[in-house]
């Protein structure tokens, strides 16, 4: 099949909801084009997967208390995974749970081709307790850059991650001497189940706020500030180098501002895996699951003279919540022949004073390195708007456009449901467009081949007790890259914004913020807003949803015909309709998984 032979035919957009956590609304895509012929194999004794991640529970050391934790090969982070692109890389992810299902998501990489290894629970049964699964990745040569990986399922995300870096075709754009990854997660005192069970009870019980931002897996939380056993996270550098950091949002809930002491000159070179004209900015600002990478460029040796010191402070502060975690971490130099400083004790007043406004930072600023096909306003065909409102009904749950979903009602994932049930699992165009864009007899929202969607995400008064209460909302897009059009108070305004992206093109991301402008509006009242243009040019299922695990409990989903998505020949993929069928792997089976892709290149 090609491109032209869906034209003018719909895709369509489903509320969806992982059952075990309060949902905001999500778009997951799924490709059903320019496949390659498929194989079946079974991965026996003698197939070698490229990567292989057990996922155990376990006691680990988190801001110096002990949490049981859902880690990777044993820690928290997990191990960085390095892969190139234009090269098929399998992961082998094992189940080594007793009790709990699982999933792996690999943020930022588009797997509209390989539908089965996007990783949620919408494309693909969980994997069993003491079972496997093969991932198949193929990342082009556009996604070199800085990704990660995680859970999706449940609230194992806060720890069960780690990095994800694709590798460049050729040297990178930019020159640098090395690199560091600063991965940021949340440390919540509360395990797992608890939190869950409280989200999605009645009454409602909130998690609480973070009780520490850790970098790379290192912090302290809040009640051992004074502990001098408690260890800091240490960025050990040489002088006079260029340094590439790559920034990760890895966090559950927490908004982060940070900035590096007496290095006030970070240069911007790529958000989100995408490479972008260099951006000079005092700090940096990452919600969760964004990425920055950013260029640093330590002393010399005769200006660390001068100032008689070799270690300074990075302080980072959460943003946009009730209550502000401060933690430091130290860039510590180390100078050839000398003895290596050890580390001081956090500061007891802050070096540096961090800005508290964060919803101007980067806005209409951040331009592409290369020209990326913007869509202009005159391409635009339709103008979607999605209102998140929060309601109460015993517990406290998400809706956009009115439309709430929970997956307890349906419990087999869309993909799945597609290819058992075909067109009685898809939804009525027409029908969804009279209804706000969504069909109410299947709950998907619906687009068509070759429309350029500008797509409004508007933030609005909480209705919990009319109290009008605002937060904040790192809207992430599974299975490709949008263009990010700015953000605004109020209501969005078409013309006032277009004037705003006169001469400016904006970049490629996968997650950027919705953010509030005051902390409470009015009820039910348009807040604030943030705007996308989207070219539908992939027949195929689209996930998109808030990146808060607290809220991420939601979601809505693209799709095509039956026939459109069912790309894959039936009998091929027997394996994969059913939980535990045999396209999972165990200690007693060999699973027969389909494999989509040849090496290609140099470019996908």
């Amino acid at each position: 099949m090609k491109l032209d032979d869906f034209k003018g035919l719909p895709c369509y957009l489903q509320l969806l909801s992982d059952r075990t956590i309060m949902f905001f609304p999500y778009l997951w895509f799924l490709s059903c084009i320019a496949v390659q012929a498929t194989l079946v194999r079974k991965h026996d004794e003698a197939f070698m997967p490229d990567f292989s991640l057990r996922i155990t529970v376990k006691n680990i050391s988190q801001g110096c208390f002990i949490r049981e934790s859902v880690v990777v090969n044993g820690t928290s982070p997990g191990p960085t995974l390095r892969i190139k692109p234009n090269k098929v890389s399998w992961i082998r992810v094992y189940n080594d749970m007793a009790d709990q299902n699982l999933t792996m998501h690999w943020h930022g990489l588009s797997q509209r081709m390989a539908i089965f290894s996007d990783g949620t629970p919408v494309s693909q049964w969980p994997i069993a307790p003491m079972h496997y699964f093969d991932y198949e990745i193929l990342p082009g040569e556009s996604d070199a850059g800085t990704s990660f990986y995680h859970s999706h399922v449940g609230f194992q995300a806060v720890t069960a991650n780690g990095a994800l870096i694709v590798e460049d075709v050729r040297s990178p754009p930019y020159h640098y001497d090395g690199e560091r990854i600063l991965q940021l997660t949340d440390y919540f005192n509360k395990t797992d189940s608890v939190i869950e069970q409280g989200l999605t009870s009645n009454p409602f019980v909130w998690s609480g706020e973070t009780n520490g931002v850790l970098i790379n897996g290192v912090g302290v939380g809040i009640g051992k500030q004074n502990d001098s056993s408690c260890k800091l996270p240490v960025v050990d550098v040489l002088p006079g180098k260029t340094y590439r950091f790559r920034i990760i949002g890895a966090t559950a809930l927490s908004h982060v501002s940070m900035a590096f002491e007496s290095h006030e000159n970070l240069t911007i070179i790529a958000a989100d895996a995408r490479y972008t004209q260099p951006h000079n900015v005092s700090h940096i600002q990452v919600g969760s699951g964004q990425r920055f990478d950013i260029l640093l460029k330590t002393k010399t040796i005769d200006e660390l003279k001068g100032l008689n010191r070799t270690h300074f402070w990075i302080q980072f502060e959460t943003r946009d919540r009730p209550s502000v975690y401060r933690g430091y971490a130290s860039l510590r130099y180390t100078i050839p022949g000398a003895k290596r400083v050890i580390t001081p004790p956090a500061p007891s007043t802050p070096p540096l004073s961090l800005p508290n406004t964060t919803y101007s930072w980067l806005e209409y600023s951040l331009q592409p390195l290369v020209p990326n096909d913007f869509p202009t306003a005159a391409e635009v065909t339709r103008r979607v708007t999605m209102t998140v409102q929060q309601f109460q009904n015993g517990s406290i749950y998400w809706s956009q456009n009115g439309l709430n979903w929970t997956d307890t009602q349906t419990r087999t994932p869309m993909l799945i449901d597609i290819y058992k049930r075909g067109d009685a699992a898809m939804p009525n165009h027409t029908r969804a467009l009279q209804n706000n864009n969504w069909d109410p007899i299947t709950k998907f929202w619906s687009a068509e081949i070759d429309e350029v969607l500008e797509m409004i995400i508007q933030n609005t008064g909480s209705l919990v007790k009319n109290a009008g209460g605002l937060d904040i909302h790192p809207f992430h897009a599974h299975g490709g890259h949008f263009w990010d059009i700015g953000c605004g108070d109020g209501m969005y305004d078409v013309v006032a914004n277009e004037e705003k992206l006169k001469g400016y093109q904006p970049v490629l991301r996968d997650t950027t913020m919705l953010y509030r402008y005051a902390d409470v509006g009015e009820a039910g009242k348009y807040a604030s807003w943030r705007g996308w243009r989207v070219r539908v040019n992939q027949p195929g299922v689209y996930v998109i949803h808030c990146h808060i695990w607290q809220h991420m409990v939601m979601g809505w989903v693209f799709g095509t015909s039956a026939s459109e998505i069912q790309n894959i020949p039936y009998n091929d993929i027997s394996g994969y309709l059913d939980f535990g069928g045999n396209a999972y792997g165990s200690a007693a089976l060999y699973p027969e998984v389909v494999e989509y892709f040849k090496n290609v290149g140099p470019e996908i």
